[in-house]
């Protein structure tokens, strides 16, 4: 279904919004150059023979106004040892002086702020796409010089709506928090389908999995047998790399249904969530006329670890607390985790009842397997029995004590005796037991303050805006 001509006014006034002025653009460049400058004397001086270079989407032109960040790379001939990588580092923390941060992917790098900017310093080798690659960050250069060559000047816009829209619907960022759409990707797709409206009418028609490949033309059989992803796009400069790999089903989804929804009825609101005035009273308000309990973890977490290592360990402890909620028969109908990445993380799990029955009838073997029937009678025959062994039909039953029928009890319990072994994350499992709080409903009230009150609206609410 083709959008609707009124879009084309909308489309201008999101323009206007999103593309850098003149202004901003040289701004910004007079600035990566002195950085640049600056930093090529000290690496020289370091005896660090590189080429510093800016990638991402500042060196693409596809960066939306007011994002003041950068991605500068130390480019070393592949002669150097992985070592260097190390040199490098030690010498970028220098030219930043205090407030840099060294940050982890294949190996470390350095942020940092610098009047204003935030920048990422990162190490790498001179890639040879012919070869074997040193580390994952060699790909960069190759992306922009794909980019820069593939990319029409004109579809610079085009990158930055479809960017803007999926920041609109949550889905923009392949960082562990999101799981959703790199800028990379975006760029790909723009050039694989030519432009936003293009873009969004395709994937308003994906299915599961889709498969995209603007170089290569392998067997679409044998990419969805290697690559398990619900989206893949194969890199165009390695073959054998899904560039949406780190895309999440939640957040492909998510884009293909929103994707339907512009089509029917394009609006602003895709790229402007509405901004819902959020206080504590209808929060509390919400949660009170549920009709289901809302059990809170609060930890205070003073010394996080970089965000992708941080996400990374709440997403497997917010599962591993709901399949032991599970595990003791509460039945979990959604949670979700929030940090504000400095001073604390937050776990919701929204039970259908936080409260059980003090007994539980369970249902036994049938009575012709002799071994499994004695078995299970002598199973039950002890104290915590209510009612039972008994027989209905042809299979044994009985009605047994709860161990735990109290969720916010439980956790507390867990806490102190054994957190250690359900799968939460060791880096986790010494501040959920040194200051891990279990809040039900209401008693949040207290901590709904930064972020966290707008999450846990957002959370409650459950339909995204876009959604009309």
């Amino acid at each position: 279904m083709p959008i609707p001509e009124p879009w084309s006014h909308i489309r201008e006034r999101i323009l206007a919004e999103i593309k850098p002025s003149i202004e901003e653009k040289k701004e910004l460049l007079v600035f990566l150059a002195g950085v640049k400058m600056r930093l090529s004397q000290a690496l020289d001086k370091g005896g660090i023979k590189a080429s510093v270079e800016i990638h991402g989407s500042v060196a693409r032109d596809t960066w939306l106004k007011g994002l003041k960040d950068a991605d500068i790379f130390v480019v070393m001939d592949r002669s150097n040892g992985r070592n260097s990588l190390f040199k490098v580092n030690d010498i970028v923390k220098d030219f930043v002086g205090e407030g840099w941060t060294e940050a982890y992917a294949e190996h470390p790098y350095i942020k940092a702020e610098i009047n204003g900017f935030d920048i990422e310093f990162i190490p790498c080798f001179k890639a040879d796409p012919n070869d074997k690659l040193f580390s994952a960050a060699d790909r960069s250069p190759l992306h922009t010089g794909y980019i820069n060559k593939h990319l029409r000047v004109e579809q610079s816009d085009e990158v930055r709506l479809l960017k803007s829209f999926m920041r609109g619907v949550g889905v923009y960022g392949a960082e562990i928090k999101i799981g959703g759409f790199s800028g990379y990707l975006c760029e790909l797709l723009i050039i694989a389908f030519g432009s936003f409206e293009e873009v969004i009418e395709a994937a308003a028609k994906w299915g599961d999995p889709n498969v995209i490949q603007l170089e290569s033309q392998r067997s679409i059989v044998s990419l969805k047998k290697r690559f398990k992803e619900p989206f893949i796009v194969i890199d165009p400069v390695d073959v054998n790399r899904n560039v949406a790999s780190a895309v999440s089903k939640t957040s492909f989804w998510t884009f293909v249904a929103a994707a339907r929804a512009f089509t029917a009825k394009p609006g602003q609101g895709f790229f402007k969530p509405g901004q819902d005035h959020v206080t504590s009273r209808n929060v509390l308000a919400q949660i009170n006329g549920r009709g289901t309990d809302l059990v809170f973890i609060v930890v205070e977490d003073e010394d996080p670890p970089v965000p992708d290592a941080l996400w990374g360990q709440l997403f497997k402890a917010e599962k591993s607390l709901a399949r032991s909620l599970e595990e003791k028969n509460f039945r979990v109908l959604r949670s979700a985790t929030w940090s504000d990445e400095r001073e604390r993380f937050i776990h919701v799990f929204e039970l259908e009842s936080s409260k059980l029955t003090q007994t539980v009838m369970k249902i036994g073997p049938p009575v012709y397997l002799p071994q499994d029937s004695n078995d299970f009678i002598t199973k039950y025959m002890g104290s915590e029995t209510v009612s039972g062994p008994g027989i209905d039909g042809e299979k044994l039953w009985v009605e047994v004590k709860r161990k735990n029928i109290d969720a916010q009890l439980f956790l507390r319990e867990l806490f102190m005796f054994g957190v250690q072994d359900v799968g939460i994350p060791k880096q986790l499992v010494k501040k959920i037991i040194a200051g891990g709080e279990v809040f039900l409903n209401s008693e949040i009230e207290h901590h709904l303050r930064g972020g966290f009150t707008e999450f846990l609206y957002v959370f409650l609410k459950g339909r995204p805006d876009w959604l009309v």
